[in-house]
């Protein structure tokens, strides 16, 4: 029993206690005759418990109706609430059905949910959804089709409904809702334009593919998302760099040049950007500012691939010497100079000076001694100069470092090595998963001297990918 309750009972005995009290007391006085009129009279006791009876009655009346309103009301509400709980129980089990990968239970689940609540919005999205992924697309489409009869201006099911008519075949309606999108929602359409600049990428159009990345641009910097554009920011400047491409294969070098100065600008390790800055100068004619632009690139990311390019155009203007020399200077100012001693070595293999070669790779062992690229290059140079046995050593060392002579085959799936082939792997239990093995290069870019530098590719939400097909 409530305080409140109690409080009221005890409150109502006093009163009764009260009148009965000074009913008796005045007893004589109540059973006066009231003269209603001159022929009539009524008790006075009767005309205080009338006068009573009409102020109390209507106050109760009410109080009661009251109560009973919000009882009414509370019980209402609480089936209420026992019915979302139950809606949103069977809701949760179907989320969890299709996360477990059950589209069957999931589907039946969402149907007798909409069975209660056919116009449930949530719902619907999910349920065409998981017909979708079941291969029932007809039927997903008609479920998407009736939420966007339901909700017109929702995006989701336009989305949705674009995904079902892709799945269907039907590409060009698919594009037209996407088209839609685009031009009756300011502010949406990420996804739309990404997943067109994904497929302009993947066909090497640049120029649309330039246009899209603007445009996404533009969309993440009026919602004011600065990770967005962040994440977006080496798709920029990849399709920078490739515009850049584009002028110098026009001949429009200066056009290029301070394009490519930007982009080094807002990213100095962008190693493509700064061979292309030097092969721009081969195409002005300025060898001696391409040699100065690939020396800056090495000695600011250490990168080989400057000192490939560097070598390469060396040989190709048969100026081998001055190739030796200017490795010989970077040797001479490197801190970690192991790639330029390599590369030393291994360009004079390429000139036949084979005494000069081991020399410059002499001691290079110690500190790579598990690279199967330096043993395979001292293999071709022992070989070359006649000693066999020593040329068979370092070919085995290769092969070893490679791992071919102790771990042959690798698991596709896990990337587990045996050194005999399985039907199975026993790491990850996958049937018809392992193969023959060609392992690459095992040293680091640390021990090479290569300093980290970012790596750009699509963004999806799923994360950096490779370019989508629509």
């Amino acid at each position: 029993m409530r305080l409140r309750t109690f409080v009221g009972i005890l409150v109502a005995l006093l009163v009764v206690v009260a009148v009965s009290y000074l009913s008796h007391q005045n007893v004589e006085l109540l059973s006066q005759r009231f003269e209603l009129t001159a022929e009539r009279s009524i008790p006075l006791y009767g005309v205080v418990l009338t006068i009573f009876l009409l102020g109390f009655l209507p106050v109760v009346t009410v109080l009661l109706v009251k109560t009973l309103r919000g009882d009414l009301a509370l019980r209402r509400e609480r089936r209420l609430s026992r019915e979302a709980k139950s809606r949103s129980g069977s809701f949760r089990r179907a989320v969890d059905y299709q996360a477990d990968g059950q589209w069957s239970r999931a589907s039946g689940e969402l149907a007798a949910l909409l069975a209660e609540q056919p116009e449930e919005f949530a719902t619907l999205l999910l349920h065409g959804e998981v017909l979708r992924h079941e291969g029932k697309v007809r039927e997903a489409l008609e479920v998407h089709r009736r939420a966007s009869v339901l909700y017109p201006h929702s995006v989701a099911v336009l989305y949705q409904l674009a995904e079902d008519y892709e799945v269907l075949g039907e590409g060009e309606v698919a594009r037209q809702i996407r088209d839609r999108v685009l031009r009756d929602y300011p502010g949406i359409g990420l996804q739309v334009l990404r997943r067109r600049r994904n497929t302009a990428l993947g066909a090497g159009d640049w120029k649309s593919a330039s246009q899209l990345q603007e445009k996404i641009q533009t969309l993440l910097s009026d919602t004011a998302d600065t990770d967005g554009v962040e994440r977006e920011n080496g798709v920029r400047l990849g399709l920078a760099y490739q515009e850049a491409v584009s002028l110098l294969e026009a001949r429009r070098v200066e056009e290029a040049r301070q394009l490519l100065r930007r982009l080094l600008d807002d990213e100095p390790r962008f190693v493509p950007a700064a061979i292309m800055l030097g092969e721009a100068a081969v195409v002005d004619g300025d060898d001696a500012q391409a040699l100065a632009e690939w020396r800056a690139g090495y000695e600011s990311t250490g990168s080989p691939i400057f000192l490939q390019r560097i070598e390469d155009h060396f040989i190709e203007s048969a100026r081998p010497l001055e190739a030796i020399e200017m490795l010989h200077e970077l040797i001479a100012d490197a801190g970690n100079d192991l790639l330029p001693r390599f590369f030393l070595g291994r360009l004079y293999y390429r000139l036949e000076m084979h005494a000069e070669a081991l020399k410059a790779l002499d001691g290079l062992g110690e500190r790579i001694h598990c690279s199967p690229t330096y043993h395979l290059l001292l293999a071709r140079i022992h070989e070359r100069r006649g000693e066999l046995s020593r040329a068979v050593e370092s070919y085995l060392a290769s092969l070893q470092e490679a791992g071919m002579t102790t771990a042959e085959y690798v698991c596709g799936i896990c990337r587990a090595k045996f050194s005999s082939w399985q039907d199975r792997c026993d790491h990850c239990g996958s049937w018809n998963s392992v193969e023959f093995d060609f392992e690459e290069e095992k040293i680091s870019a640390e021990e090479l001297g290569v300093r980290s530098r970012p790596v750009w590719a699509v963004y999806t939400e799923k994360g950096m990918t490779g370019a989508e097909q629509e």
